[in-house]
Formats: C-alpha cells, sequence, structure tokens
C-alpha cells in the first residue's frame, strides 16, 4: 500500500468516526439535557458523565494529526484499526472497557448509529493488521504513541 492509500484510509476513517462521533452525542442527548455550542463542547471536555467518550474524541484527534503532518505509514494505519477495533468492538488487547460499557447499549437504541458501526467495521476489514510478532506489534504502536508525547511537549 502506497502514501496515497495510508492517507485515503485514514481519511475515511476519520470521517466516518467523526460521523459515529457526532451520532453518538446526539443519541445520548436524548438522555442527558439537550445543549449546543460552547456549554456542549464544556460538557464534553469537562463533565466526567462524558469521560468515556474522550477516548474517540482524541484517537479521531490523533489521526487528523497525522494526516496533517502528512506522516501516514502503512504500520499507522494497522496501529489506528487495531485501536479502533478495541474501541468500537473490544477486539484484540485494545480493549477500551469504559466506553464499551456506554457504547454498547447505545448501539441496540438507535438504528442509525449501529448502521455507522456497521460501515466503519467493514472500513476497517480494508486496513492491514498488526504485525503477528509482538515485539514488531509493540513497537509500532510505541512509535505511534510517541508522535503524541512529542507533539504534546511542542505544545
Amino acid at each position: 500500500m502506497d502514501d496515497d492509500s495510508n492517507r485515503i484510509q485514514l481519511e475515511a476513517l476519520s470521517g466516518k468516526l467523526r460521523d459515529l462521533h457526532a451520532r453518538v452525542v446526539t443519541v445520548e442527548q436524548a438522555f442527558q439535557p439537550s445543549e449546543k455550542g460552547l456549554p456542549l463542547l464544556d460538557r464534553l471536555t469537562n463533565d466526567p458523565e462524558w469521560a468515556w467518550l474522550r477516548s474517540l474524541s482524541g484517537l479521531i484527534a490523533d489521526i487528523d494529526h497525522v494526516l496533517a503532518q502528512k506522516l501516514a505509514t502503512k504500520s499507522d494505519d494497522a496501529v489506528v484499526a487495531a485501536h479502533t477495533r478495541g474501541m468500537l468492538s473490544g477486539e484484540g488487547d485494545l480493549k477500551n472497557h469504559d466506553f464499551m460499557a456506554r457504547y454498547v447499549p447505545l448501539l441496540q437504541t438507535d438504528a442509525t448509529l449501529a448502521s455507522l458501526h456497521g460501515e466503519l467495521k467493514g472500513l476497517l476489514k480494508t486496513f492491514p493488521a498488526e504485525p503477528e510478532s509482538e515485539s514488531e506489534r509493540l513497537h509500532a504502536r510505541h512509535q505511534w504513541a510517541m508522535r503524541f508525547k512529542h507533539k504534546m511537549t511542542q505544545s
């Protein structure tokens, strides 16, 4: 897979994850006071009730950072896909229990959300798998994580 293919796949994934995030917020607002604009942004970023969703927000931001820096690699695609699979479906060793505890019940309440989830699962099938070698897999994950640690120290 060439760099353009990596970029196209990551852009598609980021867009679908943003759609999913927006739908989750919409569905959750049926159970919470309906807010818009800055009050909603404040709740999403600071309210403990919404902490579970921040891992999805962070993943989207990380993907967008790599895309903005034009740094996408095949290794990134595999790591991002593994993180996404772990978050949305509990697959692999990157399962996010807090996210899954709130997300899975929401899937059962909203057909649009369930449809987006299915589209994401289909898209993830086009991504490369992580290396089978544990050392290679951990190295690729470490490289991915270090990009964002470096980004934060420069801010």
